[in-house]
């Protein structure tokens, strides 16, 4: 397997930090059959910050505007690349040669299947998408 990257709109969701709430919200998307790719969220004490890759983001859009659910959304770039010891280091080298910084990443490794999946906030999105993972 080699080193796959691609650039998707991520959404970020700012929802209240109580119980029920993020299951409120994956439920919802999934009543509107809105597949969740990746998710993460940022610890926070009265309002919490949920980002999420969909399978459907235009869709996901619509059902978040009429549910009244505050979002904004960002480009990010998602890498799908083997899985191996030392493989996320050889991504985030890779983006320093460039010169790019990774601002933020959630990740997550599919050791049965061989693979692993970063989201990556990065400093310079385009020329990531450049990047020679080759090396």
């Amino acid at each position: 397997m080699a080193i796959t990257c691609e650039k998707v709109e991520q959404i970020v969701v700012f929802l209240e930090n109580r119980p029920g709430i993020l299951a409120d919200l994956c439920a919802h998307l999934a009543d509107h059959d809105i597949n969740i790719r990746a998710i993460t969220s940022v610890e926070a004490t009265e309002a919490g910050v949920i980002r999420l890759i969909l399978d459907r983001p235009q869709a996901a859009k619509e059902v978040l505007s009429e549910a009244r659910v505050t979002y904004t959304t960002s480009e990010c770039l998602v890498v799908e690349m083997p899985n191996y010891p030392g493989g996320f280091a050889h991504i985030a080298r890779e983006l320093a040669l460039a010169g790019i910084n990774i601002e933020y990443i959630y990740a997550t490794a599919i050791p049965d299947a061989g693979s692993a999946l970063g989201v990556l906030g990065v400093s310079d999105l385009e020329r990531a998408l450049k990047v020679d993972w080759g090396r």
